[in-house]
């Protein structure tokens, strides 16, 4: 093999290990966890429209009833079954049967809200022409507390998920490095055998 072959292959090998490198710094969000994190955010507006809608049928007139109706009888079977997917896993909705323990203790601290929420809700929908102000009170009382655990469970989530990615990306440039010390160690040889090949040739 020539100089400038080796030169050229030397080069070559070097860009791949710092594309590897590059690679590696990438941040690891795969589709189905940034859609986890998105649904858990929508949880909280899912429970926002649902108070919004609540409120309307107590305090607003009753041509603005029929709307508010249909938007919780649509609210809460998607927001119910996320909550159990989050406390049980879904594996149509992407969620895992395995999350942190930590995110998972957060998830058991909301679940009463939500429970109180959820089971007020449907008192509500069973009488809408006449609220019950127990069951408005109720629903006012935990609707804070269960948007406030559910933002602590996506921030935990994400922050579980960025110190993943960063493990990853340790591992992933300690391997490059390696890489990159040998081959710059193999190169080197191989330029000298190259050099001593052509000063043999020079000598005779």
């Amino acid at each position: 093999m020539s100089h400038k072959k080796t030169l050229i292959w030397g080069i070559f090998g070097i860009l791949l290990i710092f594309f590897f490198i590059a690679f590696a710094a990438l941040p690891l969000f795969p589709n189905s966890t940034l859609g986890v994190i998105r649904i858990i955010a929508r949880q909280r507006t899912i429970e926002q429209i649902i108070v919004k809608d609540v409120l309307i049928l107590a305090y607003r007139p009753a041509s603005d009833h029929v709307q508010a109706i249909s938007e919780i009888q649509n609210a809460l079977p998607a927001w119910e079954q996320v909550q159990a997917g989050l406390q049980k896993g879904d594996d149509s909705l992407g969620i895992s049967h395995n999350l942190p323990p930590e995110i998972h203790l957060l998830l058991l601290q909301a679940q009463s809200d939500f429970t109180s929420i959820d089971t007020a809700a449907h008192q509500v929908l069973a009488h809408p022409s006449k609220i019950d102000q127990t069951q408005l009170l109720i629903i006012l009382q935990h609707e804070h507390a269960y948007s406030l655990a559910m933002f602590q469970v996506s921030d935990l989530f994400e922050s579980h998920i960025h110190g993943i990615s960063q493990a990853y990306f340790g591992i992933g440039t300690t391997i490059g490095v390696g890489l990159m010390l040998i081959w710059v160690t193999f190169f080197r040889k191989i330029l000298r055998l190259e050099r001593e090949k052509e000063e043999q040739k020079e000598g005779d």
